[in-house]
This record gives structure tokens, sequence and C-alpha cells, in this order.
């Protein structure tokens, strides 16, 4: 009986892993040649939520980090293969950023709270 009940545990807790995705208690942005990809946190965190970007690609990116207003919070540069955080502070719970690659040139990113890992553009 015990080996039956083993069996069934193993069983189930790996449908449970099948089911399971990446999460965050920041945003990562991974940018890549011909994508981005997001990791999101679940909910922001008190006043403050942090981002790191990691340049995945063979060139030097130059990224802006932008408020849905269009305002500008932060410039960042990143050397190929490295990665950089940024703390960002909190106007509302509800507050939408803007992750915009400027050199290599790519569509801005909005960075959603509380999503599934996303890419842009998706796989398909």
């Amino acid at each position: 009986m015990w080996k039956f009940s083993f069996i069934l545990l193993i069983t189930i807790g790996s449908l449970v892993k099948a089911h399971a995705y990446e999460r965050s208690d920041a945003f990562i942005v991974r940018v890549f040649e011909k994508r981005i990809k997001v990791l999101a946190p679940k909910k922001y965190s008190d006043q403050k939520t942090s981002v790191i970007i990691e340049n995945k690609t063979l060139v030097k990116g130059i990224f802006e980090l932008t408020r849905k207003s269009g305002k500008r919070i932060k410039y960042i540069s990143v050397n190929p293969g490295k990665f950089k955080a940024v703390e960002l502070n909190l106007l509302n719970k509800r507050e939408t950023f803007y992750f915009v690659p400027v050199s290599p040139p790519f569509q801005k990113v909005e960075l959603v709270p509380g999503s599934r890992p996303y890419e842009i553009p998706p796989k398909g």
C-alpha cells in the first residue's frame, strides 16, 4: 500500500510542476537580438519596485524607463552580457511603466505586474 501511495504522490507532484511558471519579486527584462522577455512580479510591494535589465545581445544597449504619461524616469546603458538594476518609486499601486530600447532600436514594452512571463514579439 505504501508503494502505491508513494507513486501517487510522485505523479501528483510532477503534474503540479508541469503547470508552474517563472515568477520574480522584481521586473526582469531580458533583451535578446530579436525579442524581449519580461518576468513580472506578482504585485507591487511597498512604494518601490525594481527593474533588472539583462543585455543578452552582442552590442551595448541603451534603454529608457518611462511612466505612462511619457515622463522619462531614467536612461540606462548595459554592456553586452551584463545586467543593471534600477529601483523605481511608485506614485500609486496601479502605475504603469514602459521599457524603451533606444539602441538597438525596438518597440516599447509595457511592464505589467501580476502577468505571466511574456515576450515581445510573442513566440508563434
